[in-house]
């Protein structure tokens, strides 16, 4: 069985997102047809393929001539696709024939990029393109630091939202809906204990607010399908032969002890084919270096010696540690190429 995914994750200024480019840009150049999906809100991605604004929610063809030294002549079949709530539930409306019902204010906020659903759309996404068969292996970029926890257990959100209070209100609103239905519905989700919020948010918002709150479970309720899915591909991630792990740190004491905190959190989804990425790493620079004094010398040793010592402590807690260099070229695409050139040297087996 081949895998299907592979998921990069790590703190802010780790350099992950371009990590997860070069993967996918080593992968593209073997042949394989890749989809590479951020869900990281700062869409660093965009920067370093040089996407379009607009393109947020659209899969981008990444031509091979954006990366000539490194393609060569051979053609590769890379897409891209910068995650956007909003795109994932339009397309949900348009497949279901909900597309009427998802236009609703709160699902509208709810859907913005930073509105609380990120986490939980990027799951149902991520599971729209694996269903379709239409890749070989998908390339995921995820949120930085605690978001990619969140982004881990959305499936507990989604159990959350379809509880058994909601499931009986579902129940009802699975019938057709009209205005005395719409109050009865209301009298029904009083009941289920949110009273208060609604009448805090009704004397703020003004009384269309529990109309168009309704509305909105209604409308959700019809997409229920979707949501309950995305539910397969988070018991999927915990698969050995479903999926590679690649926790991305640097050689910094901060960063590795946060890589370490990140560990903890997804040990219940990580399993053995999981790798440390340590990016940045000085010490292919630091063996050309020929210092021309004590003083250098010394620095020289330190760094090094500082470096291993981070390393080593790092690989205790991780079997397979990847060692990426400091790139110093200045240009996103350069980054890209000397770190797909260094996954070439490794190739974990997919």
């Amino acid at each position: 069985m081949s895998k299907r995914i592979e998921i990069f994750c790590g703190t802010g200024g780790v350099g992950k997102t371009t990590l997860a480019t070069a993967r996918a840009l080593q992968l593209a150049t073997c042949g394989k047809k890749i989809l590479l999906i951020t869900i990281d809100p700062a869409k660093r991605l965009k920067e370093v393929l040089s996407l379009p604004d607009d393109d947020s929610g659209q899969v981008h063809r990444v031509p091979a001539q954006q990366f000539k030294e490194f393609c060569g002549e051979r053609e590769i079949h890379l897409d891209a696709l910068l995650m956007s709530p909003k795109s994932t539930m339009e397309r949900m409306g348009k497949e279901q024939g909900t597309l009427e019902d998802l236009d609703n204010p709160i699902i509208k906020i709810l859907t913005r990029p930073n509105g609380g659903m990120n986490e939980i759309m990027a799951t149902i996404e991520v599971q729209h393109y694996l269903k379709s068969g239409d890749y070989d292996l998908i390339i995921l970029d995820t949120p930085p630091g605690k978001h990619f926890i969140d982004f881990l257990v959305s499936s507990k959100k989604i159990n959350s939202f379809f509880d058994k209070t909601f499931i009986e209100i579902f129940k009802y609103v699975g019938k057709s809906i009209g205005k005395s239905e719409k109050t009865g519905l209301f009298q029904m989700v009083v009941s289920s204990g949110v009273k208060k919020l609604l009448s805090y948010l009704g004397k703020v918002t003004g009384a269309d607010f529990v109309d168009t709150f309704i509305d909105a479970i209604i409308g959700l309720y019809k997409t229920k399908d979707s949501f309950l899915e995305a539910l397969r591909f988070q018991e999927n991630l915990k698969i050995k032969e479903f999926s590679n792990w690649f926790l991305v740190t640097s050689v910094e004491q901060q960063k590795m002890e946060e890589a370490q905190e990140m560990r903890e959190g997804a040990l219940q989804f990580m399993h053995s084919d999981s790798y440390l990425g340590v990016n940045k790493c000085l010490g292919p620079h630091l063996s050309d270096w020929n210092p021309s004094s004590r003083e250098q010398q010394t620095l020289k040793d330190s760094m090094r010696d500082r470096e291993n010592r981070l390393k080593e402590a790092a690989g205790k807690s991780f079997d397979k540690v990847l060692e990426f260099p400091v790139v110093l070229g200045a240009s996103p695409n350069q980054h890209v190429i000397e770190l797909a050139r260094a996954f070439q040297d490794y190739d974990p087996p997919v």
